[in-house]
């Protein structure tokens, strides 16, 4: 995983109950403003965050997210945390998402894959990482390490595929399924 090195800046507020969101953000023109808007979203929904200042690494890279996770596990022991793209936008009240037995929370999309002009028994399995939970249990600990060693020997610049595999070869790891109304689909594709 990269060395992170935490940048002053970080993004929090809120008070902490079981639960808080996280996210991360770089110290740029494009993403300071977009973790700002985001901070004062989640203020007005009463939702806690902790939304942490990264060194830019160059071109648009998604990769860190294991490690900004594993980070406030460590941070805030015992809490239920709820990673989310800061370029989301909340319209109501995420704390339903939280109830869950599992050690994850997880949006999983499946499709049938049409091969050779029929429709064959193939699935083709994204993961979205712009919503998930990940409770206080050594599952969740273990699945974002999983996701992490995935990532790094991955050549993709980009944190979905290597979650798409975290996810199969986490057997151990008990999983939620994240309903659709909390998955931070865009604005007009899902209902509610």
């Amino acid at each position: 995983m990269h060395d992170d090195v935490p940048v002053s800046g970080d993004l929090v507020g809120g008070q902490v109950g079981d639960w808080l969101v996280i996210g991360w953000f770089t110290e740029d023109t494009t993403y300071r403003p977009l973790g700002e808007a985001f901070a004062a979203n989640l203020s007005e929904h009463g939702a806690p965050f902790h939304l942490f200042a990264k060194p830019s690494l160059g071109a648009w890279n998604t990769r860190r997210k294991p490690a900004v996770v594993l980070e406030p596990m460590d941070a805030y022991p015992g809490k239920t945390v709820v990673l989310m793209d800061v370029d989301c936008r909340l319209r109501g009240d995420i704390e339903p998402v939280m109830q869950m037995d599992g050690d994850v929370g997880i949006v999983v999309i499946a499709r049938n894959v049409r091969r050779r002009r029929r429709w064959a028994h193939w699935l083709s399995v994204e993961c979205s990482s712009r919503v998930v939970v990940f409770r206080p249990t050594e599952g969740a600990r273990a699945f974002a390490r999983t996701w992490a060693d995935t990532i790094e020997r991955s050549t993709v610049n980009h944190d979905e595929p290597s979650m798409a595999w975290a996810y199969l070869s986490s057997p151990g790891v008990h999983f939620d399924y994240i309903d659709q109304r909390f998955s931070a689909r865009e604005i007009g594709q899902i209902a509610d």
